[in-house]
C-alpha cells in the first residue's frame, strides 16, 4: 500500500513522501483483514485521505438505504479496498499512467502548438 500511495498520492503531489507510510498505515488499519469499512468509522481527518485515494482508484465507495425501525431511510456509505489496482500501482504498472493527464501535451513539439500555420492541407475556418 505504501508503494502505491508513493506512485500516486506522492506522484501527483497529493502528499509529502514522508508521510505515504503512515497513510498507508493509518487506512489499513482501519480496514483490518476486511475489504471493506463503515464511513462512520473513519474519522473526518483520515477520511480526506480516503477521498484522495478514491480519486486515484485505489480505493472505493458506495451507499446502500437500509430502513430501519417505524420506516426511516438511513443512507450507509462504505469504502472498499481496490486491491487489484493498489497491486498494480505497487508493482509499477501505473507508471505511464501516473505521468499526468498533462503528459500528452508535453510530447508534442513546438510546431504543433503553432496556431498560424495551421495542418498541413487544412484551411482554417472563416470568421
Amino acid at each position: 500500500m505504501t508503494r502505491a500511495i508513493e506512485r500516486t498520492l506522492v506522484a501527483h503531489g497529493k502528499i509529502p513522501p514522508e508521510e505515504a507510510a503512515t497513510v498507508a498505515r493509518t487506512v489499513l488499519n482501519y480496514f483490518g483483514p476486511s475489504d471493506a469499512v463503515l464511513d462512520n468509522k473513519v474519522a473526518s481527518e483520515d477520511r480526506d485521505h480516503f477521498y484522495r485515494l478514491e480519486e486515484e482508484g485505489l480505493l472505493s465507495s458506495e451507499e446502500e438505504d437500509a430502513t430501519v425501525s417505524r420506516g426511516k431511510t438511513w443512507r450507509i456509505h462504505y469504502w472498499f479496498l481496490k486491491k487489484s489496482r493498489i497491486r498494480a500501482a505497487s508493482e509499477g504498472g501505473e507508471a505511464a499512467t501516473t505521468e499526468g493527464e498533462d503528459a500528452v501535451y508535453r510530447k508534442m513539439s513546438d510546431d504543433s502548438w503553432n496556431r498560424s500555420g495551421g495542418a498541413a492541407g487544412v484551411k482554417p475556418p472563416a470568421r
